[in-house]
């Protein structure tokens, strides 16, 4: 056991799905660890799909655990806490200290919530507005269908509010307008609230507009320059300028955050606290340390924080901690340029965006049959 290599896998995000199957046939000597907070991991795409009611929770869910046995990976429910690059070493938040010779971090973001919401978000209340974050998955979904059950039957419409008009708060605002259409005998409300003055204001006005359209054919009401400051005791979601939303579910879809612990990991970071790597998706200043998916920014190519980029990084992350334990040179990774987005309109319905443009029309069922099949499809593969 002395002479073996330590590799320790911190994070059971989508890119290190492709590691936990590439060590299935790494030679011997490797001693691999997975360490995650969960034993399942949901995947991105299929979330929408989940919360709109289309699909049962466990539909989503990869078993991580057993992705670890098949390839003889040592599997510990546990998340990281602190990390000590010089002394190679990880502290868990169970107290443990894992010595590692190669380490990969894959641990996902949370919601950029003001400092102000931290707690609230944690807790999961205010009032009676349950709050959740998009992420970590499983306790969106938690939340969420805790939120259906507390609310059945009760009096008055279902208030809801999305918090962030990026890709994802869009497809959940859809996807709660659509669980909630005819649900409850008062009617609903869907708020996407935005913080810019006009939706998906770094792509093309057109697609932006196109779904503005799907919104309001929802009767997803959206409100643009609407950035939250405060959460009143009643659960009153209160804006900079005064507008007031009440709700009793409120989501959280405003960008990615890192998580806390890596500001004082030592590792060379971006300006927005993401662990800065290469080409090679090595650390830019700890070699032997790899970052993938939304923790982690190449310096050489910027991408926004996507399920689908994380995805592809798995198999040259696979290869480069392979070589860097056997001592070989790494291969630079060039991801693609602009990734396909299948974006979840609430039904069965899907629009296509790629290079600034949205397909969508009669073609928006046919979309939506081809993303639940990529969708099926990664997850039996996982």
């Amino acid at each position: 056991m002395g002479d073996e290599l330590r590799v320790l896998l911190l994070g059971g995000g989508h890119a290190h799905l492709a590691v936990l199957a590439a060590a299935a046939g790494w030679p011997p000597g490797l001693a691999v660890t997975l360490a995650s907070p969960d034993a399942h991991t949901a995947y991105s795409g299929m979330v929408p799909g989940v919360v709109a009611g289309h699909y049962p929770p466990h539909a989503c869910q990869i078993d991580l655990e057993r992705l670890a046995a098949r390839s003889r990976v040592r599997f510990l429910r546990a998340s990281a806490v602190a990390l000590d690059p010089s002394a190679r070493s990880v502290r868990l938040d169970d107290g443990r200290t894992l010595a590692f010779d190669l380490l990969s971090i894959d641990v996902g973001a949370t919601p950029a919530v003001p400092a102000a919401f931290i707690d609230a978000v944690a807790t999961g209340r205010v009032g009676p507005m349950v709050l959740a974050p998009c992420k970590p998955f499983p306790l969106l979904i938690e939340r969420v269908e805790r939120f259906l059950v507390d609310t059945e039957g009760t009096p008055g419409p279902l208030e809801t509010c999305v918090v962030g008009a990026g890709l994802a708060g869009i497809e959940l605002a859809l996807a709660l307008a659509h669980r909630l259409r005819g649900r409850h005998p008062d009617g609903m409300r869907v708020r996407l609230l935005s913080g810019e003055d006009r939706l998906l204001p770094t792509l093309p006005r057109r697609v932006g507009d196109r779904l503005a359209r799907a919104c309001a054919a929802a009767g997803v009401e959206m409100y643009l320059q609407a950035r939250i400051g405060s959460i009143e005791p009643d659960g009153t979601l209160l804006a900079g300028d005064g507008r007031r939303f009440g709700a009793r579910l409120a989501l959280f879809a405003t960008g990615a955050a890192p998580p806390r612990w890596l500001a004082g990991s030592g590792l060379a970071l971006d300006s927005s606290g993401f662990v800065q790597v290469g080409a090679t998706l090595e650390s830019c200043s700890h070699p032997g340390i790899f970052a993938a998916g939304d923790c982690a920014s190449v310096m050489q190519h910027p991408r926004p924080k996507a399920g689908v980029y994380a995805v592809r990084q798995g198999p040259p992350l696979a290869t480069n901690l392979l070589r860097a334990a056997t001592g070989r040179p790494r291969v630079p990774f060039v991801p693609q340029r602009e990734a396909l987005a299948l974006v979840a309109l609430g039904p069965r319905t899907a629009v296509a965006i790629r290079n600034g443009f949205a397909l969508g029309g009669p073609a928006e069922g046919l979309l939506w049959r081809w993303k639940d099949h990529i969708d099926r499809r990664f997850v039996a593969r996982a």
